[in-house]
């Protein structure tokens, strides 16, 4: 199999992805030796046919062993196998095309877990002490054993990883209190397997880095850099060429001694042609277009091409200064500061990869307006990094807490090997990726043992990663790096709106920039919720609501439930929890965006959501659930980052603007008015303002107002210079403030001595609704146009949208509404698009399904293919 073009970014001249056609089994089962498994004509035919990069349990998943699904309830805990403990094989079959005859040829394994031995054509190859480590790319000259002519087999037994949480354990993935652990500890091979081949020489790894004449960007001065390397027994003589763009060239004669790996470059001072004018610049997409350009290198062995390559990359400059006595970290990208507000990626738990379902949740990522994800320590593929350079979505990486890597003075010597050649592998795979914005040495603390940390900068160093570095993603002050400016101080729980701007200094407030911080659960709505919970086990005690929680600390939703209770009442159902939970969920992680955003630059510079998604259906720490389904806290966070968004401090009462983009608006419209619980109107103020780029701007304070009820509602509403409504943001808030007791903080969240009260929302009167839709074709979408106006006279109160396979259906997903979980004064219109590719959207035709808190469905008004939920 022949592919030149294999990823979004990147296309070589032969390079052949070792994917489908493969056959695994366990050792146990199937004892045979390896010089038999790789073996032309050996029977496999009772194997499970696989496709990798795969684990094993995700195998044994795609071929039907399992007759339950493993999510569901606690099925999970069925997933323990004693052959989980023991090698499994991994063997496939493959033959050369004739054109390759005589060239030499490399197998390259990028993401062995954890460790294996490697045979082809009945010979070891590379035993289990040299393959080792899922972050490792490891190349294998297979030039001897190789026939160019008929099938070549290829079988890898591959061990498993053995306490990768623990201190002293395997190098692996370390999943900490998100998860249970798969029984097989993700053993498998996690990322792809290909053959590449060269005609004695070749060239690898680009990397282009860019300087500009800061602040000006009509010159980009590029360089070039790439490993030249000798597959020969023989000194070598060569010439490597390359293009950007298809009209830039640059060519140098390399001189290799046998088997060397050499390091060349093209500085723009020696070769003038890279000194680019007007260049096509990668900016983050708030700021800009995620332009990409291109990059050719081949290798010429006297007449003969050797190997050609090419891949997209970025012209952009990324560094970053300390502010607030570095404290804090401030990110600058083509001269510009961005304030950084997003929210950390988790893999599937058995590591299925789909470039789909990365390109579903990646457009969820765009549509929440976020600007960056977090992998911790896990890292991706080829196609999640090809989509986030594509999307103009900043990655924050780095190495993982919380077992063995996180304690290096515990490594041997061979761990420490293993450390090494991991951190040289990920920096030749990502250091050319437009959108990686920095690279983390540790997460929670920075390495023990200093010389850890200082063989990382020099090789870090050495291979000319682009970007900034730091010693962690916590508040540290390495004895080898410094200050990291940056924070991981919590909370991970529930804490109340007001607790990000009361804190400015200590906890996990608006100060510094917050690598991973929460405000705790997010509970999925009854339609996910019963995918993976039994219907008579939807309680917030339930053994099986509690498994679904994270461990340690997180197994449970307590904190969160205690709030819930105090504040909004105690539900009279579950069913009344679920619809409250939504309320909570959007509340809180709206205010800690909000706050970020309103602090920035002035001691807040970043905000990392803890977590993006989960690794498996789960009540905690996500923006949007295992099935896609945007609920409650989704719209939160989408809301608080509108790009040009109006918000109310909870710490001030003043009303500001929150400016994301570069350009200055001038001549906005802002408008507060505060609701009783009535309806009635109490106060309402309007003013003409301006913001600066990337800037902030306080309006006016929301006073003292006589006669309000004890639970009211203030809509906030921000218009351009042309009269276009901008930012529409609603707040329910109580004359009775929530009360942090700071004294009693623990590293995870902040008690309260005192909750809001929202209990008169029992009291909320009832309201009737219009509401109609359009619908209309875009190519391979849908587009529904829903139009919800409140016709009665007290506020419609979280009017929530969905869009259905049909009356009664699931739910088509993913789905992106403009808005929704709408709050509406008295007379109010809101217009909101819904759209969805047709592929998700099933048979049935498409239903709008309307509900609120306070709706009188029997007086209100809604159109065809749409009704009012029970």
């Amino acid at each position: 199999m022949c592919l030149r073009a294999f990823s979004q970014g990147e296309e070589e001249n032969y390079r052949a992805i070792l994917k489908e056609n493969w056959g695994m089994q366990s050792s146990v089962t199937d004892p045979a030796a390896g010089n038999q498994i790789s073996k032309p004509g050996f029977k496999s035919d009772a194997w499970y046919k696989v496709s990798v990069p795969t684990t094993v349990i995700a195998g044994l998943i795609a071929n039907k062993v399992y007759n339950f699904d493993p999510f569901y309830g606690r099925n999970f805990d069925k997933l323990g196998d004693p052959r989980m403990d023991k090698p499994w094989w991994f063997r496939r079959e493959f033959d050369l095309p004739e054109s390759e005859n005589g060239k030499n040829v490399v197998l390259k394994l990028h993401g062995i877990n954890y460790k294996a031995n490697v045979w082809l054509n009945g010979v070891l190859i590379a035993d289990s002490t040299q393959v080792i480590g899922p972050f490792r790319i490891i190349e294998l000259d297979i030039t001897k054993q190789i026939k160019y002519k008929g099938p070549n087999v290829l079988a890898i037994e591959v061990k498993r990883p053995f306490n990768p949480q623990k201190r002293g354990g395997d190098l692996a993935i370390d999943y900490a209190d998100w998860i249970h652990y798969p029984p097989d500890f993700n053993n498998g091979i996690i990322n792809n397997l290909e053959i590449k081949t060269f005609s004695k020489v070749g060239v690898e790894y680009p990397l282009v880095t860019t300087k500009f004449d800061l602040p000006s960007l009509t010159v980009a001065h590029l360089q070039v850099d790439a490993m030249a390397i000798n597959y020969s027994d023989k000194a070598e003589d060569a010439m490597v060429k390359g293009k950007i763009n298809g009209d830039i060239h640059f060519e140098k004669k390399v001189h290799l001694m046998p088997h060397e790996k050499k390091q060349i470059t093209f500085s723009p001072a020696d070769y003038p042609q890279l000194n680019i004018k007007d260049p096509r610049i990668w900016w983050p997409w708030e700021y800009g277009k995620p332009e990409l350009n291109r990059i050719e290198l081949s290798m010429v062995h006297g007449n003969e091409l050797s190997n050609e390559l090419s891949e997209s990359f970025g012209i952009r400059q990324i560094t970053s200064v300390f502010i607030d006595n570095q404290k804090a970290r401030k990110f600058i990208i083509n001269g510009k500061p961005i304030m950084l507000r997003g929210a950390a990626w988790s893999p599937d738990i058995f590591e299925r990869r789909s470039k789909l379902r990365e390109e579903q949740e990646l457009k969820l990522v765009r549509d929440m307006n976020m600007n960056i994800v977090r992998s911790e320590g896990k890292l991706e593929d080829d196609g999640f990094y090809d989509l986030c350079d594509k999307y103009g979505l900043l990655v924050m990486s780095g190495w993982m807490c919380c077992g063995s890597w996180q304690y290096p003075e515990k490594w041997d010597a061979a761990k420490r090997s293993i450390a090494m050649a991991s951190d040289s592998s990920v920096m030749y795979w990502l250091r050319n990726k437009p959108s990686m914005l920095v690279w983390l040495n540790g997460s929670d603390m920075v390495p023990r043992d200093k010389t850890v940390e200082t063989d990382w900068l020099a090789i870090e160093a050495d291979l000319k990663w682009p970007n900034p570095t730091a010693g962690s993603a916590a508040e540290n002050i390495s004895k080898v790096s410094g200050s990291t400016g940056v924070k991981m101080a919590g909370p991970y729980d529930w804490v109340p709106p007001s607790y990000w701007e009361a804190d400015t200094g200590k906890y996990g407030g608006t100060w510094s920039f917050a690598t991973e911080i929460s405000p705790g659960p997010s509970i999925p709505p009854y339609e996910s919720l019963i995918k993976f919970i039994p219907k008579d086990s939807i309680s917030n005690q339930s053994p099986d609501w509690i498994y679904h929680c994270g461990t340690g600390n997180f197994g449970n939703t307590k904190i969160f439930d205690t709030a819930l209770y105090t504040r909004y009442g105690t539900p009279a159902s579950m069913m009344e929890y679920l619809k409250i939970a939504q309320a909570q969920n959007y509340e809180g992680h709206r205010a800690m965006m909000e706050a970020y955003g309103l602090k920035k630059y002035n001691n807040a510079t970043g905000v990392v959501q803890w977590m993006l998604s989960n690794p498996w259906p789960s009540l905690i720490w996500h923006t949007y659930d295992y099935y896609l389904y945007p609920a409650g806290t989704y719209f939160g966070m989408k809301k608080s980052m509108e790009p040009l968004h109006v918000m109310y401090s909870y710490k001030s009462n003043d009303v500001n603007i929150v400016n994301s983009f570069l350009e200055k608006f001038t001549g906005l419209k802002v408008k507060a008015e505060v609701f009783n619980l009535d309806g009635s109107l109490k106060f309402s103020k309007e003013t003409t303002a301006e913001v600066d780029g990337d800037g902030t701007r306080e309006c006016f304070a929301i006073p003292a107002i006589n006669g309000l009820s004890n639970l009211y509602f203030l809509r906030l509403e921000l218009k351009d210079a042309a009269g276009k409504v901008k930012s529409i943001n609603w707040y329910w808030l109580s004359n009775k403030a929530d009360e942090l007791n700071w004294k009693k903080s623990t590293w995870y969240y902040t008690p309260q001595n005192g909750f809001a009260d929202f209990t008169d929302f029992k009291n909320l009167p009832a309201t009737t609704l219009d509401v109609h839709h359009i619908t209309s074709k875009s190519g391979e979408n849908t587009i529904h146009k829903i139009t919800v106006t409140n016709t009665g006279k007290s506020v419609a109160f979280f009017v929530h949208l969905r869009a259905l396979n049909g009356n009664g259906g699931d739910d088509i997903l993913p789905v992106i509404f403009d808005d929704n979980y709408l709050l509406l004064a008295p007379g109010e219109t809101r217009t909101i698009d819904c759209s969805y590719e047709d592929r998700y959207a099933g048979n049935g035709k498409p239903y709008i399904s309307v509900s609120g808190w306070n709706i009188d469905a029997a007086n209100s008004k809604i159109g065809v293919d749409a009704g009012f939920e029970k």
